[in-house]
């Protein structure tokens, strides 16, 4: 019998070591291109289910053989930073008097017609200083309401393709040359410099590459999670591989030339935010972290689900802002449900030089 628990306690200690190992690389493939190496960033994708095995060992270890458990919380420990992007557990905080209110918010192009009223009221109720829009109909605040209310907030509106920015605080410059990879149609940045308490602040606004799958494609994936067919999850699984490392490729040699954007204005003061079409644990938010700071990893609690597709639990959506800003509550407002993005609002408040 003792020799029956000790070779079971091996298979199991053999199957928790495997799960660290795939953990551990879906970490190191932040490090990978995806330029070069694309399917190296779809392993990422797989962290959240490792991540939850290893927690489902602790559990494991402590009910059967509490010294063990020590195997998978050093495993945890060793990655804690990829664990906190992914998950951070700052409590919420009280807003200091002074904070400027951002939002970032894909609108999925889902405000348009008798729509167009819901996001307008959403506008109205949030009061943000500075919103961020994504894939937005080039008329949908052009239309007389629009203006409007967009007068009675005290907007001012840049537009760029779908992607669009609105400003309480001055638009002194609404021309931030861009590098050619960040110039498109569709997918792409608005940079713009607005005057905040006698100084300047340039806000990027961006929607890199899209997954392009499709809501057929989307329904057939829900259906083989339910009824998990061998020949429809091989067929399924290779399409939605392929386009996910398709678009990562584009999306890789997009984030290297927005980083050379932000090298290039290193100095300035800047709040970066968006869809970026990846996870916190990226090499896209790897490399924006190098060079802002996350604002959900410094004042966000929780997983923090900004696409609201059942079946894609991720956070693809994130604000960044420079050193000379700090973020409080930062949080997912899942009160607005008809794109299939949920908006991301944040308070910042400038730090005392």
């Amino acid at each position: 019998m003792d020799k029956l628990k000790q070779l079971l306690a091996g298979l199991f200690l053999g199957a928790n070591g495997a799960t660290l190992l795939f953990l551990w690389v879906c970490c190191a493939s932040t490090w990978a291109n995806p330029s070069v190496f694309p399917l190296l960033s779809v392993a990422t994708l797989a962290f959240p289910i490792f991540l939850l095995a290893n927690v489902a060992f602790v559990v494991f270890w402590l009910v059967f053989k509490p010294r063990y458990a020590l195997v998978p919380l050093l495993g945890i420990a060793a990655v804690g930073s990829f664990v906190l992007d992914y998950c951070p557990l700052k409590w919420k905080r009280e807003v200091p008097d002074g904070c400027l209110l951002l939002m970032s918010y894909n609108t999925g192009n889902a405000y348009t017609g008798e729509n167009t009223g819901v996001l307008l009221d959403y506008l109205r109720q949030t009061n943000a200083d500075i919103v961020c829009l994504q894939e937005i109909a080039v008329t949908t605040l052009q239309q007389p309401q629009a203006k409007a209310l967009l007068d009675s907030l005290r907007y001012q509106l840049l537009q760029k393709d779908g992607r669009i920015v609105l400003s309480r605080l001055p638009i002194i410059s609404d021309t931030v040359p861009l590098p050619i990879g960040l110039s498109r149609t569709g997918n792409g940045t608005l940079a713009c410099l607005v005057e905040y308490e006698g100084d300047t602040l340039m806000i990027v606004n961006n929607h890199l590459e899209s997954n392009g799958i499709t809501l057929d494609e989307k329904t057939e994936y829900k259906d083989m999670l339910r009824d998990p067919n061998t020949s429809k999850v091989k067929s399924s699984s290779r399409m939605l591989v392929g386009k996910l490392a398709r678009a990562a490729k584009v999306r890789g040699a997009q984030v290297d030339s927005l980083c050379h954007f932000l090298d290039a204005h290193r100095e300035r003061s800047m709040l970066v935010c968006g869809d970026f079409n990846d996870t916190p644990v990226s090499y896209t938010h790897r490399m924006l972290s190098r060079h802002l700071v996350s604002s959900f990893r410094e004042s966000g609690f929780g997983i923090g689900l900004s696409y609201n597709q059942i079946g894609f639990f991720v956070r693809i959506d994130h604000v960044f802002h420079s050193a000379d800003w700090e973020s409080h509550s930062t949080h997912i407002d899942t009160e607005i449900s008809l794109s299939d993005h949920y908006p991301m609002l944040t308070f910042l408040h400038k730090k005392l030089k």
